[in-house]
């Protein structure tokens, strides 16, 4: 007896399908206006999430392009039909990626300031021998980044905090699922954001040494920014916006924008 595979897809990810077989097809052609993502909600019969969710990944893809403060257009030169199936895995992932990052940010930079404010001898030890094992990880990709993450819970340990703790290692461990796709799509192991993420590192355990509150969160920013900046140099290539979702791209809202999540313009 012969059983097809069972494809379970997501709102977003049947949305995004649907789209893209309009364009096509012709039955949206480049320039053409998109509707409100609330006129979209109402077309589709989906939530408006999983209508903004569905416009990341097309932005990630390439296929929009948004003119702010007049709306979201069909991109005038859509990604070439055999990038198919590799194209939309790759934007999903950026865009979830992008949504981490945004969340790492708020939460890691604010545990950095209060880590300058209350860490320990004990901890400010530990995160020194953390630093130790990155720099002699600089050359070993597969080791380099498990022993980052270490920087990054070592750090919300030293704020006594357990929530900020606890809540830090959940994230870090989602980070995990995406170490193949940091190296393999955002060039993340490249020699020289090896030597960005020590440099910031340091610069996050120089300023919790030195009791420096605000120091710590900037670094901490810059240190997370790496990849955030990565994420929009690749997924921006095709001239769309920065990778973190607006909530009204018809009023001109920027989506998926790493920008969103580092509070400032990367590079």
């Amino acid at each position: 007896m012969k059983f097809e595979a069972v494809h379970i897809h997501s709102a977003p990810e049947i949305l995004v399908e649907q789209i893209v077989k309009q364009v096509k097809s012709g039955q949206l052609g480049p320039g053409e206006r998109m509707p409100s993502q609330r006129e979209l909600a109402r077309r589709f019969e989906v939530g408006l999430g999983t209508v903004r969710e569905c416009i990341k990944t097309l932005n990630a893809m390439g296929y929009l392009e948004v003119v702010r403060g007049k709306g979201t257009y069909i991109a005038q030169q859509i990604p070439p039909p055999n990038q198919g199936d590799s194209l939309f895995h790759k934007a999903l992932e950026a865009v979830s990626l992008a949504e981490l990052m945004k969340a790492r940010e708020i939460l890691e930079c604010g545990a950095a300031r209060v880590a300058a404010e209350d860490a320990d001898p004990e901890s400010l030890l530990r995160l020194k021998e953390v630093m130790e094992t990155l720099r002699k990880n600089a050359k070993n990709h597969e080791g380099f980044y498990p022993v980052d993450f270490d920087f990054h819970i070592a750090l919300a340990e030293a704020t006594g905090n357990t929530i900020i703790a606890e809540t830090v290692r959940l994230l870090v461990d989602k980070a995990h699922h995406y170490i193949e796709f940091m190296g393999r799509s955002l060039k993340t192991f490249e020699p020289f954001n090896i030597e960005r993420a020590i440099f910031t590192a340091q610069k996050v355990i120089d300023a919790v040494t030195q009791g420096n509150g605000e120091q710590a969160a900037s670094a901490m920013h810059e240190h997370l920014n790496i990849i955030s900046y990565e994420l929009e140099k690749e997924f921006l290539a095709h001239g769309g916006p920065p990778l973190h979702a607006g909530e009204n791209l018809e009023e001109g809202g920027t989506p998926c924008s790493p920008k969103a999540f580092t509070g400032k313009t990367s590079g």
